[in-house]
């Protein structure tokens, strides 16, 4: 996936949404098309949700 590939080394091991979003330089309207990106990342085992908006990377070996 080439969007993680972009932001997995600019973003800590645990990470909240709107660090997300800064990250990408999405703002406030842009929320759901960023919590769709973080639902496809978490079907596909790169992140867990921890909290309502904070989510961990999963170290894959």
């Amino acid at each position: 996936m080439g969007l993680y590939s972009k932001v997995k080394e600019n973003i800590s091991e645990k990470f909240s949404i709107f660090q997300l979003m800064s990250l990408l330089e999405m703002d406030e309207s842009d929320i759901r098309e960023c919590r769709n990106i973080l639902k496809q990342w978490y079907l596909l085992g790169y992140i867990k949700r921890i909290s309502k908006n904070m989510y961990q990377k999963i170290k894959k070996s």
